[in-house]
Order: C-alpha cells, then structure tokens, then sequence
C-alpha cells in the first residue's frame, strides 16, 4: 500500500473521530468546547520564563504537572511538530510519526519514527524515556494506556484561529519557550490582519460562493469547522453553511447551489482531483466549472492548527481574490 493511500486512510480515521467527538461533545452544555478557558495556574503569556513544577490545563480539562522542562519530546500530532520545530526545539524532540513531513527533513532530525499515529506501541515509547507526549484527536483507550506509563501526556486539539493561537502559546509555557511563542503568534496575527483588511474591501454582493470537497465522496466542512472559519475570513461564503460540522453533500446540492469557486483538499493523494471535478457528469454548467475555477488547496497547511494555518488562509484568500494580493 503506497504512503499516499496510507496518509488518506490516516486522515479519513481522524476526520471520522472528530464527527465522533462533536456528537458527543455536543450534549455537555452551551459553553464553547473549542476554546479552552485562561489556565492560571501557568501564569500569564507575557512571563519571561516557565517556572516548574508547572501545571497546565489542556484540551481535555486534565490538569497536568510537569516536574521540570522538558528536554525529550515524543508528539503524535503533526501540527504539534510543526509548534514545536517553529519555537526552535529542534533538538528536545525526540519521536514524530510517519505523517510528520513539516518542516522538511524532520524525520531526520528525530531518534524514531512512529508508523502507527493512533494506536503507538507503549513499549517503543518508554525506550525513548520522554518527559513529554504530546497527544490530539486519540481515541479514549489509547490515551488512558499512554497515560498509564505516568509520563506527563498533554492533550491539544484547537478548532479555530484563536485556539491555535491559545495551543501555541501553551506549547512556549510548557517548553520555557515563551518569548519565542509570544512572537510568533504576533507574527501570524499580523498576517491574519492584513489579509481581513484586503478581503474586508469586498461588497458583500460580490463575495464568492465556495464548495470545499474533501474527498470524492463530496464530505464538506459545515458552520463551525476550521475550513468554514478560513473560507469566511478569506472573503468567501460557504456554499455549505447551511449545515453544522462535517457533511456529505449530494451532486444534486452542488449543482443548485452553483459555487463560483471550488477547492480540493486531496490532490496530494488523488493528483487529477482538480479534472475530476471538471469533468464530473452534470456539472457542466455550475459556474466553478465553466469558468475553470477548481482549485487544489494544500490540505496540511488549511488543515493543522498550526503556524502555517494563517499561511493556508492566505491561500484560499489569493485564489479567491487574486487581484487584491498583486
């Protein structure tokens, strides 16, 4: 099975978890799950450096304790690695996993490799004697067995511009790399800013409506994913906004809405994504394909929440409006 398929089947699990997730989660009250409330027991971003023993608060509201800085990293979470290489600890990161390929050459630069993301060999990680694991979308069991070897787990899995900014904030008080965190989360404020100044010209008569196909089955991001948030920030109007999280749309759905502009998330996997949607049977006549607007979107960086997502805002952003980025 070549890596491609594998990543896909990689990706489907995840995305097939987080509908999970948000089933369940959405019967536990009105309170916003996807941003996590101001942990003060870390003390405050602005602080020069950590303290330890620090205790943090992460995604799943477990409180964690970490007796000292970390030194040896292990993280399943390939926007975690991204976090973490961007703060410049290269060199405290000692496993990643097979999907980890940001930035170039990290496989390289780590001690192991993990091939199973989800469901990783206990025995494999107390061999690499971490301090620190880093955990996101992982079923309940495997993060209980991994907890179980009493090495601080934090658990991080942001849905939203501001969550990721929150994430990587905590990533520089956990790893003593507050500074570092605090400007690059400046940095892709700044750039989030500038290009909502640009899209913000657009009269809403004339914003763009979009269909994001994830996969050729057309799942779509519904209102309240991360794709929706980056395709409303970028100036366009989810042609799937009619429906809560993620969802299959039908051909039927597409054609009567008639999108203006298109995007694939999977041409990594699938390299004629962009001609399949052209070619499909009845869509002739949707505006996107008869005016050859079928866009393939760097599914890693609009997909982790991580440094590069403001980058993959700026993506959809461009294709969207070209003229206003010249």
């Amino acid at each position: 099975m070549s890596k491609l398929t594998l990543k896909h089947r990689y990706l489907s699990a995840l995305l097939i978890l987080s509908l999970l997730l948000t089933l369940a989660l959405s019967g536990c009250g009105t309170a916003n799950q996807n941003t996590p409330a101001p942990d003060k027991s870390a003390g405050t971003a602005s602080a020069r450096q950590s303290t330890y023993p620090l205790t943090i608060k992460d995604d799943s509201g477990t409180e964690v304790t970490l007796p000292a800085e970390p030194k040896r990293i292990v993280s399943f979470v390939p926007s975690s690695t991204e976090t973490l290489f961007a703060l410049g600890l290269d060199g405290k990161v000692a496993a990643v996993t097979k999907y980890d390929d940001y930035p170039q050459g990290v496989q390289q630069k780590v001690e192991y490799v993990f091939e199973d993301s989800l469901h990783p060999n206990t025995e494999q990680i107390l061999k690499l004697n971490p301090d620190l694991i880093i955990l996101g979308m992982h079923d309940e069991k495997t993060i209980q067995s991994i907890r179980n070897l009493k090495i601080p787990v934090v658990i991080f899995n942001p849905q939203n511009l501001d969550s990721t900014y929150q994430t990587i904030e905590k990533f520089g008080q956990i790893t003593n790399k507050q500074e570092q965190a605090k400007k690059l989360v400046s940095d892709m404020k700044a750039k989030e800013q500038a290009i909502t100044q640009k899209v913000a010209t657009i009269k809403e008569a004339d914003r763009l409506k979009v269909f994001v196909e994830v996969d050729p089955n057309l799942f779509t991001p519904g209102k309240g994913t991360f794709l929706d948030q980056l395709v409303t920030m970028a100036g366009g109007i989810n042609i799937a906004g009619d429906v809560n999280d993620w969802a299959q749309y039908s051909s039927e759905q597409v054609i009567s809405k008639n999108p203006q502009v298109i995007f694939d998330t999977y041409s990594y996997y699938q390299k004629d994504a962009k001609e399949g949607i052209l070619s499909r049977q009845g869509w002739q006549n949707i505006e996107a394909v008869k005016n050859k607007r079928v866009i393939d979107l760097d599914s890693d960086m609009v997909t982790r929440p991580g440094p590069r997502i403001v980058d993959g805002l700026e993506s959809i952003a461009k294709a969207l409006y070209p003229d206003l980025f010249k």
